[in-house]
């Protein structure tokens, strides 16, 4: 089934990745939403919610009950740890991937880029906020859909209330509208290969990152770099051509 789709009032924003000249903030929901909604569409006597440890991870599954087979319909999804309480926050996380994908909150992966210019500072690897509060409290103060639930519109204000997307930008910023030729990325200089890649790149793998799902941290522990900003661009061909093959056959 199809549920509702989520209110400006639902969701909230936080900064995905820093770079030289700005953030990128990505759109996210949290658990209570998840519950409100499971409430609102079957009632709260007709779903459930389960968390098993398997192999060290935490995982939660959402089951909603099918009155056609009169049965509950399971979904699952693992977790990631918080900065703050690991099994808390695990746990929480699981949930809200497994809501999304009994389809709760899907239409957020289909969010425009959104890039922000704020002031950074160069640290051993990657970039830092010099204010590191600047961007908390972000929410969503505007949305809207297409007919094919993608989100068409969004603004964002900052924890005073002021807009700060889209007008925030002096300059707009324009995300690349097709995706990298791979073919001839690979034919590319070996000197260019060693280089770190922009800020665009960046923000194309982050956004492919969030739309396939992919658990970030792994991701960057897995090419040794704290940041996206931080791979070179042989790895970032690398990173591409592997999630076109494993998820966009």
């Amino acid at each position: 089934m199809d549920y509702r789709l989520l209110k400006a009032s639902e969701i909230d924003a936080r900064v995905g990745t820093v770079g030289a000249k700005g953030v990128t903030l990505l759109l996210y929901k949290d658990a209570r939403v998840d519950m409100a909604i499971l409430d609102e569409t079957h009632g709260s006597e007709f779903w459930q919610r389960d968390h098993r440890e398997i192999k060290g991870h935490m995982y939660a599954g959402v089951g909603v009950w099918n009155k056609e087979i009169k049965q509950f319909i399971w979904k699952w999804d693992c977790g990631t740890e918080s900065f703050t309480e690991k099994e808390k926050g695990e746990a929480s996380d699981s949930f809200k991937r497994a809501c999304v994908n009994v389809g709760i909150g899907r239409e957020l992966y289909t969010s425009p880029f959104i890039f922000i210019q704020a002031e950074t500072t160069k640290k051993d690897r990657g970039y830092d906020l010099v204010n590191k509060y600047e961007f908390n409290g972000c929410k969503v103060s505007k949305i809207s859909y297409t007919e094919n639930r993608e989100v068409k519109e969004v603004e964002i204000v900052n924890k005073k209330g002021d807009v700060i997307y889209p007008k925030f930008n002096k300059k707009k910023y324009d995300p690349p509208k097709d995706e990298p030729d791979f073919e001839a990325l690979e034919k590319k200089t070996e000197k260019h290969r060693k280089e770190k890649i922009g800020t665009v790149e960046a923000i194309a793998l982050d956004k492919r990152l969030e739309n396939h799902g992919i658990d970030k941290l792994k991701f960057l522990s897995t090419y040794e770099v704290s940041s996206l900003e931080e791979m070179t661009n042989g790895d970032w061909d690398k990173a591409n051509t592997a999630i076109k093959q494993k998820y966009e056959k």
